[in-house]
């Protein structure tokens, strides 16, 4: 559960603060460039305030940097899920870390949906005489975007789904063919070719 959104923010804006002095960028620099006041920036690098997003692109395009840059920074911690799905895929051989990871899941209070499917392809991948649940069949035929934490399941899903489910995710993902990040392309060359 996302509990800690303000100091992600704080987080955020001290990270800001230390990516524009590592690029030797003054806060009245950033003022001129952007066009925000220097009470905006100063409060959001201090951790006072939140910000709006058009506001940190300018800032971050300011700087040369790119949204991804921002989201390899190390300094979140509410994006578990994702870490854990990426941990999975890249021990996907390993049933004593699919396990762990699972067991961690298992103590998270409540699972939105994508979480609760990456459970269910988790325990079918653990335990492989346990065929995948029919909500993971209709996650995969629902998809209207393909995104990383879908890669990372369809990936992880991919032995278990049957072939009607692997020319969905083939569909969903050729629009994304070329793009990062480099998991989506790895799904595209499993589905797709």
């Amino acid at each position: 559960m996302v509990d800690n959104t303000f100091s992600e923010i704080q987080n955020l804006g001290r990270l800001i603060r230390e990516m524009r002095q590592s690029r030797g960028v003054s806060a009245n620099d950033l003022v001129q460039v952007t066009g925000l006041s220097h009470s905006v920036i100063s409060k959001f690098e201090r951790g006072q305030t939140d910000i709006q997003f058009s506001s940190m692109i300018k800032i971050l395009s300011a700087m040369s940097l790119t949204l991804e840059d921002l989201c390899h920074a190390p300094m979140f911690t509410e994006f578990v899920v994702n870490e854990m799905a990426e941990k999975a895929y890249e021990f996907q051989n390993n049933p004593v870390v699919l396990e762990t990871i699972l067991n961690e899941l298992n103590r998270r209070a409540i699972l939105l949906r994508q979480e609760q499917v990456f459970k269910r392809i988790l325990e079918t991948c653990v335990h492989v005489n346990q065929p995948l649940s029919n909500d993971v069949n209709d996650y995969f035929d629902n998809l209207t975007g393909f995104w990383t934490f879908d890669a990372y399941l369809a990936l992880l899903a991919e032995p278990f789904l049957p072939q009607r489910i692997h020319l969905r995710i083939a569909k969903a993902v050729v629009g994304c063919q070329g793009q990062q990040p480099k998991i989506i392309n790895i799904a595209y060359d499993t589905f797709v070719h």
